[in-house]
């Protein structure tokens, strides 16, 4: 009697299987992109017809000729505007298949500690360059953003990333980047999830503001350390743990007063850094966490690929020299605001 599977996202041999060939895929993308009826993208006109344009042949500079695959194109009966699937999207400037994609996303799906670029390099047999630039769009596309402010129990803290204190590092000891994070315990058939961001400092405004930013004032309980930044939140039913003391949890309080949830998840996030990156940049820790608290709220949706490619469709492309650039611009003014509460602390 075959056991009990705990598969969650779909295995690559499943979507290797369904997504051999370009058109499944194509058809895939349109059902997600508008499940209600296919629309023109310029004039939202529902009058629109299919069509197929026949990859070109070219030769490369070693003289090899290649013909790429062929193009499934839409164009609108009323304002003659001729799209894919992918216009307009993270897709939009691919030259990948689409099914090496489609295999990106069940990899990424199922790699609890996710996949460095290096290992997506020869799974996919692309070079190192695409291999890093297709893992962070799909992690812009797993970027679940503001989803509203934890209520119930909820524990936060803080921790560093920066590897340990190297003299020949351009960077003082006491330097690492601070993450915020917040997990809102599982109630009834709810399972727990969890929120994590890069901060400026771990100072007290940006720790109450944070506090206050994602979890709401009528929350059941708010557990924490005893850092200083989270002493003056006297609005909240809050409660500590010692852990100078080693006091990980508090006896004979039926509340389970711990911090053993968020920092679990701490220890996920930073066994995929050590054992899978070996070090991200601060730059794109931002996209890096996003990936793995979608992975963590998403464990038991048995729509998760779905969610992923829905996410890769919907939102806007992000354009390789932008994503190179001497700043990052991921994280907008509006998202950054969403996040602190900008109340001074009490």
């Amino acid at each position: 009697m075959p056991g009990k599977t705990h598969r969650i996202g779909p295995s690559l041999i499943d979507t290797a299987k369904r997504f051999a060939e370009e058109k499944p895929c194509h058809d895939y993308l349109e059902v997600a992109r508008w499940p209600g009826g296919l629309r023109c993208l310029k004039c939202d006109h529902d009058k629109v017809c299919k069509f197929t344009s026949k990859g070109k042949t070219r030769v490369n500079a070693k003289g090899i000729a290649r013909t790429g695959p062929d193009r499934f194109m839409y164009q609108c009966l009323k304002c003659k505007y001729k799209f894919q699937a992918t216009t307009g999207t993270i897709f939009s400037d691919t030259h990948l298949p689409l099914s090496k994609w489609m295999l990106a996303v069940a990899i990424m799906c199922n790699a609890k500690k996710s996949v460095s670029a290096k290992q997506m390099e020869r799974d996919m047999g692309v070079s190192y360059k695409t291999a890093w630039y297709l893992n962070h769009r799909i992690r812009k596309a797993m970027d679940e953003g503001f989803t509203g402010v934890f209520d119930g129990v909820v524990e936060v803290d803080e921790t560093y990333v920066g590897g340990v204190y190297d003299r020949r590092r351009n960077r003082e000891p006491w330097e690492k980047q601070p993450v915020f994070g917040a997990v809102q315990r599982a109630s009834g058939e709810q399972c727990s999830k969890v929120r994590a961001f890069p901060i400026p400092t771990n100072s007290k405004a940006i720790l109450t503001g944070a506090v206050r930013g994602n979890i709401s004032i009528k929350a059941e309980l708010l557990i924490s350390d005893e850092a200083p930044g989270y002493q003056s939140l006297k609005e909240y039913a809050h409660e500590t743990v010692n852990h100078i003391r080693l006091e990980y949890k508090r006896k004979g309080d039926p509340r389970q007063i711990h911090t053993n949830s968020v920092e679990g998840f701490w220890s996920l996030f930073k066994r995929g850094v050590i054992g899978s990156f070996h070090k991200v940049s601060v730059k794109h820790l931002e996209r890096y966490l996003s990936e793995f608290c979608f992975r963590f709220n998403s464990r038991r949706d048995e729509e998760i690929f779905a969610s992923i490619v829905t996410g890769l469709v919907i939102k806007s492309a992000l354009r390789y020299k932008a994503l190179t650039g001497p700043t990052d611009t991921e994280l907008s003014a509006s998202q950054a605001s969403e996040r602190f509460d900008p109340r001074e602390p009490f």
